[in-house]
């Protein structure tokens, strides 16, 4: 919930909107998920973390919201690896991974 502060000020989930803007790029990749190799909206953030973007059809003030949990570091468990140019796979988790 955004404060009347924070409408002020421009800041989204306690992040200015220019800094999520910046530090975030929507682009597509082909992810390989249970149900096969998908087109699918990526989003990178800060020129090195690839994540699967799935509020695809999500806009505004609430699109920003998403995307400053990504900057957050709250969306761990949708980080992506580039194995192949415009291919990737989810990263699993070190708990998960033996």
């Amino acid at each position: 919930m955004r404060s009347p502060a924070d409408v002020l000020t421009g800041r989204v989930g306690g992040l200015k909107t220019m800094e999520i803007a910046r530090r975030t790029v929507p682009c597509y990749k082909h992810v390989i998920e249970k149900d096969g190799e998908q087109l699918s909206l990526c989003l990178l953030v800060d020129s090195g973390k690839l994540y699967r973007f799935p509020f695809e059809t999500v806009k505004g003030i609430r699109s920003l919201e998403f995307k400053a949990r990504f900057l957050r570091g709250e969306m761990e468990h949708l980080r992506l690896r580039e194995f192949q140019p415009g291919l990737c796979r989810y990263v699993e988790r070190a708990d998960k991974a033996v």
